[in-house]
């Protein structure tokens, strides 16, 4: 017995086994993150016509063998390419970093279509883009991580309850709570942001990726986005970057 899905996939990763069989390993609203086979993918053109690639967007009929616990392609229609990011190796560094972290965080099936909604607007952003971000993998992380249910309280003080948008504030790591200055004894676990950083974030959480390459940082807000983006991450999601993976904190 099999169950039978039709759905779309934005895809990893395509390897091949045997003489004219692939995997394929893609991320789907409906599935998550999966690795199915395509028998006599490497050569059929005609159920699978041009979209076996790494960064496609195609619509898979899958199948599902509980009893043998694998999935398999049926066939495939190419929905979106992006041309664009296969000629710009930096950008395919980026997409290569993001797809490492949504491996890395074992997103579950409640999550995965929000991921997946992240995931193919951050692919069009970086199509499109005229210039990019040197953060937008750092916001990406951030986006994810907030989606995830760990979204901050970034406009009022946590404690005196002033408005707190266009200041320098403390942000408490542990706690998700921003703290002016002259509260900042009742802080634990903080890292600062200046007001251009902290208006960056909450750019970032209240938006989606076409609009995080829209203003231009100056060296110490990015230094402080990337400080808190590292370790808001690394609480509440257990992952830090080294030596190019992601690993468990």
């Amino acid at each position: 017995m099999h169950r039978e899905l039709t759905g779309e996939g934005l895809v990893f990763k395509v390897g091949r086994f045997r003489e004219s069989d692939c995997w394929v390993r893609f991320f789907s609203p409906a599935l998550g993150l999966v690795t199915a086979f395509a028998f006599g993918g490497s050569k059929s053109r005609r159920r699978f016509c041009g979209c076996l690639d790494a960064l496609n967007r195609v619509l898979f009929k899958v199948r599902f063998f509980p009893g043998k616990g694998y999935y398999c392609l049926d066939e495939g229609a190419l929905l979106q390419g992006f041309p664009s990011l296969r000629r710009d190796l930096g950008r395919q560094g980026l997409i290569a970093n993001c797809i490492r972290f949504v491996q890395a965080v074992h997103v579950d099936i409640q999550a995965a279509p929000a991921v997946h909604a992240l995931l193919l607007e951050t692919w069009e952003a970086l199509e499109r883009a005229e210039a990019v971000s040197p953060l937008f993998a750092q916001f990406f992380r951030v986006k994810m991580c907030f989606d995830q249910g760990f979204a901050p309280c970034l406009g009022t003080c946590a404690v005196c309850g002033r408005d707190a948008s266009g200041r320098e504030v403390l942000l408490s790591l542990d706690q998700g709570r921003v703290y002016c200055p002259r509260c900042a004894l009742f802080a634990s676990r903080t890292v600062r942001l200046g007001a251009e950083a902290h208006a960056a974030l909450r750019r970032v959480a209240e938006s989606g990726p076409r609009q995080w390459n829209e203003a231009e940082l100056s060296r110490p807000a990015c230094a402080e986005v990337y400080r808190m983006a590292e370790g808001y991450v690394c609480y509440h999601l257990g992952l830090r970057w080294s030596h190019g993976r992601f690993v468990s904190a």
